[in-house]
């Protein structure tokens, strides 16, 4: 059976955006639907308001539930008259099998045309596998950026190790990497405008020795 209504939507919307790490704006005006069918059940609200700085401020939570697991996503973006954004958001996700992941992200523009952001998400599954990335990104009012990002991930077949750093021009990944018999390879990638790339790179047994890198 199918329904779609719109009862308590402003608890639903509450739940949602806290739920993935936002706040609900005060005195929003809420619209949204919630279906359920053969066991499975969606909803979902949004608006706008003011966001008492000459702006408006919208708002948006979805959760998504049946056998399989749930998954929930809220998001809050302001924009003002002086040019400057604002946005946050974030994801939680739950697997019957005990797998997980969540992920938040933020945005700003300032109104000098400066901006900054940043994201980190993470997830494990129910074998001990894990996944860990966060990263941000920093642009002053002249033009002049910078990056960041690591991540690292392991599980029964061995694990990674990587970051990469970008700067106007520039970019560097590192990263080390070993298989589940204990071979590990180390490498760094680096770019730089105008020049190409270079790459260096080893590999050693679980012992330390120093052996081919696979082609």
């Amino acid at each position: 059976m199918n329904t779609c209504y719109a009862p308590r939507l402003a608890s639903f919307a509450l739940i949602g955006i806290l739920a993935a790490g936002t706040t609900l704006p005060v005195q929003a005006r809420v619209h949204g639907f919630r279906v359920q069918h053969n066991g499975n059940t969606v909803g979902h609200v949004g608006g706008t308001t003011g966001n008492g700085q000459g702006g408006l401020e919208h708002f948006r939570a979805t959760r998504v539930s049946g056998a399989d697991g749930t998954v929930t996503h809220g998001s809050v973006t302001s924009a003002n008259p002086d040019g400057s954004i604002s946005h946050r958001g974030g994801t939680q996700a739950n697997g019957v099998n005990g797998g997980s992941f969540t992920g938040s992200n933020n945005y700003t523009r300032n109104a000098d045309g400066s901006a900054q952001g940043s994201f980190q998400r993470s997830g494990s599954n129910a074998a001990g596998g894990s996944y860990d990335s966060s990263g941000s990104y920093v642009r002053n009012s002249s033009g002049s950026w910078s990056s960041s990002r690591q991540t690292t991930a392991s599980g029964t077949r061995g694990s990674y190790d990587g970051s990469t750093t970008a700067s106007n021009g520039t970019a560097t990944h590192d990263s080390t990497i070993t298989n589940a018999a204990g071979d590990t390879y180390t490498g760094q990638t680096s770019y730089t405008k105008g020049q190409g790339i270079t790459h260096t790179g080893t590999c050693t047994d679980s012992s330390g020795t120093t052996i081919s890198c696979p082609r």
